[in-house]
């Protein structure tokens, strides 16, 4: 087994080489522009860019879904494998720091509730900004059951838990297999939910799949959690499917058009109950999935549709809502192996969206899925339920404040008094007017 310091050099060494591959190889580094345009992100500064190239390569998928990380691999073969596995594992997540050790923090991740023992990379000379129960949001990695701070990327004092919990929650959106990871009890408690949920949605509407709008989505989630947790014995049906339903609300006509799901905020609100706050009309499905919990999905109804139709022509931008299904990682696999058994046409309609040759739905999952294949996981929704950290937001109560003035004989390059870890310069003198 290696020592600690061929371990840290190793980890180090391979991410620096990553990233001047994503820089240098032509294709990856076109890839990762489109992505940037794709997903709307601006850079304005260069911690963002190393950021965000940093979270691209390690989570990302290129634009023929060729996993950034396999295609690294793939184009060097002597790569560090152990190093790259661990790589493909890591999770972003906001821990509280418990202890500082001489070459360690003790920090509980507020994702699964789980302590750690994370080893930074750099000497902890270098990290003086982060005192006891601060809360800093890092990536991690696991290697030979020692766990590594990869990068940190904000520091928030033991006073912002707020803020802490907000970007935890982003983090479980993005990360939902962080919730159990290394947590086999916060494991059981997920798939005792995902049980309930399964029960109560199949009894109430004799199917695993209804389809509403999203006016009506919001109402919908509160009455189905105070069905599963016994505080109402049924649900209206009338009120939320049906053809009369879709008609009124949808005003007759269906199309898919793009979310900003990549938004993290726009997701805590929407499930927290904001769906209808749209200012475009759009249906909804909601999916009980025995393996992985309860699925808000829109445009269920609209990709339905358009495999119902046979056709690309009858739904406006049908071509990219079929991508989106097949290709998002918020879309179950069983999702789309119930689709296949519904409609005989499925896989031949893949491969002409795509312009493939799959043989079966297993060949489209295997091509389209394969993090699912790999580890557990679990639906935003039910992981989003089983969170303390969520609770704490929903129930949060911002309690009303004077009017604040602005630090006095505070130097450019001191700590910034509000506890993030950063120069007063580089934070919160950058947001006075």
């Amino acid at each position: 087994m290696a020592t600690l310091v061929e371990t840290l050099n190793s980890i180090s060494s391979n991410m620096d080489a990553l990233i001047d591959f994503a820089v240098s190889d032509e294709a990856l580094s076109k890839d990762f522009e489109e992505f940037l345009i794709k997903n709307e992100i601006k850079i304005e500064r260069q911690n963002e860019l190393n950021d965000c190239l940093i979270n691209y390569i390690l989570d990302e998928k290129m634009q023929d879904n060729t996993r950034v990380l396999d295609y690294f691999a793939q184009k060097n073969p002597a790569a560090d494998k152990k190093v790259l596995a661990a790589f493909k594992k890591s999770f972003k997540s906001v821990f509280r720091v418990n202890k500082i050790l001489k070459n360690a923090y003790n920090c509980t991740c507020l994702a699964n509730e789980k302590d750690f023992e994370l080893i930074p990379l750099v000497k902890m000379t270098n990290l003086r900004g982060i005192g006891l129960y601060d809360f800093i949001k890092a990536r991690i990695i696991e290697i030979d059951n020692a766990f590594y701070l990869l990068e940190i990327f904000d520091c928030f004092g033991q006073f912002r838990e707020y803020f802490a919990n907000v970007e935890t929650v982003k983090c479980l959106v993005k990360y939902p297999q962080s919730q159990t990871m290394y947590n086999d009890e916060k494991l059981c408690e997920l798939q005792k939910s995902t049980k309930l949920f399964l029960e109560k949605f199949t009894k109430t509407f004799e199917s695993d799949e209804i389809i509403t709008t999203n006016a009506l989505a919001d109402d919908f989630i509160k009455e189905f959690n105070l069905l599963v947790e016994g505080k109402t014995e049924n649900i209206s049906k009338e009120k939320y499917i049906g053809q009369n339903v879709l008609n009124a609300n949808l005003s007759g006509k269906i199309e898919y058009f793009e979310l900003n799901e990549n938004a993290e905020d726009d997701f805590i609100k929407n499930a927290a109950g904001g769906f209808s706050k749209s200012k475009k009309p759009y249906d909804i499905g909601f999916f009980a999935d025995a393996d992985s919990g309860l699925y808000i999905i829109p445009f269920l109804g609209t990709f339905n549709k358009i495999l119902k139709q046979n056709s690309l022509d009858t739904v406006e931008n049908a071509e990219a809502c079929i991508k989106y299904f097949i290709t998002s990682d918020k879309v179950s696999p069983n999702l789309i192996i119930k689709k296949e058994k519904e409609f005989k046409n499925f896989t031949s309609f893949i491969n002409k969206v795509f312009n493939k040759d799959f043989k079966d739905v297993r060949e489209i999952i295997g091509y389209f899925k394969e993090d699912w294949l790999i580890q557990n996981k679990f639906s935003p929704t039910m992981v989003l339920y089983n969170s303390k950290t969520f609770e704490k937001i929903i129930n949060y109560k911002e309690e009303p404040k004077e009017k604040e003035e602005k630090p006095l004989n505070i130097g450019r390059n001191e700590p910034c008094p509000c506890g993030s870890g950063k120069k007063y310069k580089n934070c919160c003198l950058m947001k006075e007017d």
